[in-house]
């Protein structure tokens, strides 16, 4: 439960910091957007964050609030390689969950336990099926030695 718990926690904490990061990223954008582009206003300019870095805080578990920033802030929505990366991270996020859930369930539900009581289901395996027909052959009966 705990594990549970952290995994979630761990979740939203990495979220908020995608989120903010590409907060902070538009904020720089419109900021370095009223500067004129000449070489003397160059030194005014500020560094926006690079995409790697945004991409990295999705992917270590942040995809949830990336998206979410991207689609509330307007946030490089049209920049087709980015959004296809941030896509593509969220399938690997969900094959990664799906995968978990399965083989959690597999190991949960599989087996039963040691100390189970047997079942009636278990105790007659042989009610359960219903037997198989005999093989038939389309050959002929092969003709049997004369006994003496």
């Amino acid at each position: 439960m705990y594990i549970l718990l952290g995994i979630l926690a761990y979740l939203a904490a990495t979220s908020i910091i995608a989120y903010r990061a590409f907060a902070r990223d538009k904020q720089l954008a419109e900021a370095n957007r009223g500067i004129p582009r000449d070489k003397s206003h160059a030194a005014q300019r500020v560094s926006r964050i690079p995409e790697a870095k945004l991409l990295f805080f999705a992917i270590i578990g942040g995809w949830p609030g990336a998206k979410y920033a991207q689609r509330t802030l307007r946030h490089k929505s049209y920049k087709q390689p980015f959004v296809k990366q941030l896509n593509d991270i969220g399938l690997l996020h969900g094959a990664v969950l799906g995968t978990s859930a399965v083989v959690i369930a597999v190991l949960l539900l599989g087996a039963p336990a040691p100390d189970a009581p047997v079942t009636a289901k278990a105790a007659a395996p042989e009610q359960q099926h219903a037997p198989a027909p005999p093989h038939l052959s389309l050959r002929p009966p092969a003709a049997r030695p004369a006994t003496l």
